[in-house]
């Protein structure tokens, strides 16, 4: 191939990542997007990681989550699985991390802060752990049947970390 042939091929791969970095970052759009994945197919990914986890095979769970967040980093539910898992297999810093992502995401959702205080309680800091139910109580003022049952959670929970 000649230099001619591979600057031009060089061009073409560089502007096509131009354009899909301009998709991502000035658009939302997700990688899934870009590969043409449909959510509807995402949906069946995360259902497949959905059995994975209820059966106990973590490892497994933990790929399928994975997947999905790299594919749409913008889907709640997914970094909230992906956060379980990181939870359940005692990885607590990177279940935090999941779980901050996921409340980033849906504010307000009370699970991903509930969630988080979990995690630092696992990683003996307390303090931490109070400002996440306190971030849950402030931001978390929903009405409906779950966020009611967590916010009770999340006042007992302070009231079992204060004693």
């Amino acid at each position: 191939m000649s230099d001619t042939t591979n600057t031009t091929i060089a061009a073409d791969l560089d502007k096509g990542l131009q354009d899909m970095a301009k998709k991502v970052f000035q658009e939302g759009a997700t990688l899934g997007e870009l590969k043409g994945i449909t959510p509807r197919e995402l949906n069946a990914v995360y259902q497949m990681g959905l059995g994975f986890y209820n059966t106990g095979r973590f490892d497994d769970a933990e790929k399928v989550f994975t997947f999905l967040v790299t594919f749409d980093h913008l889907e709640s539910k997914y970094w909230m699985a992906a956060g379980a898992v990181q939870q359940v297999k005692k990885e607590f810093e990177k279940a935090k991390s999941c779980y901050v992502q996921a409340s980033m995401l849906d504010i307000h959702s009370p699970k991903p802060q509930y969630y988080v205080a979990e995690c630092y309680l696992a990683l003996g800091q307390k303090d931490d752990a109070l400002a996440s139910l306190d971030t849950l109580l402030e931001y978390c003022n929903g009405t409906d049947e779950v966020t009611r049952e967590f916010r009770a959670k999340a006042e007992e929970l302070k009231k079992k970390i204060a004693a």
